[in-house]
């Protein structure tokens, strides 16, 4: 799924993205992620620097979800997509080379490659929950 404007805009001005993982039992785990950028129009890259569970959870169920929002103007975002942990090729060294653009001593244990599959806004109202 393409990633219209808005989503865009808010994802890449928030420092902060969560990042929602389940292992192939279903239990769900979260974490913040702070190094994160849209690459192309349909995809999502997370960099690992501390991941364990997550990591875990996506070699069992590739199914990931990110969610992200704005206080002040309370615009909120749901993304559901198809999750692959890379550790060399393309979309490793993607994620290293925008790592290393801010951090040059930083070498990330593996990238996080999303496939966008839906998106949701959540922001408080009438729409709540509507997909895009």
């Amino acid at each position: 799924m393409k990633i219209p404007d808005e989503v865009r805009n808010l994802f890449e001005k928030r420092p902060l993205v969560v990042f929602g993982t389940a292992d192939k039992q279903g239990s769900p785990n979260v974490v913040p992620i702070f190094w994160k950028k849209i690459i192309g129009d349909e995809a999502i890259l997370l960099v690992d620097n501390f991941m364990s569970t997550s990591k875990k959870n996506l070699l069992e169920n590739s199914d990931v979800c990110l969610s992200f929002w704005d206080p002040e103007t309370e615009e909120a975002y749901k993304i559901k997509g198809e999750g692959t942990y890379y550790t060399k090729g393309k979309i490793y060294e993607e994620g290293k080379n925008f790592i290393q653009s801010k951090k040059p001593e930083r070498i990330p244990k593996g990238v996080v490659g999303v496939k966008v599959k839906e998106i949701y806004t959540i922001k408080p109202g009438s729409n709540a929950g509507k997909r895009l």
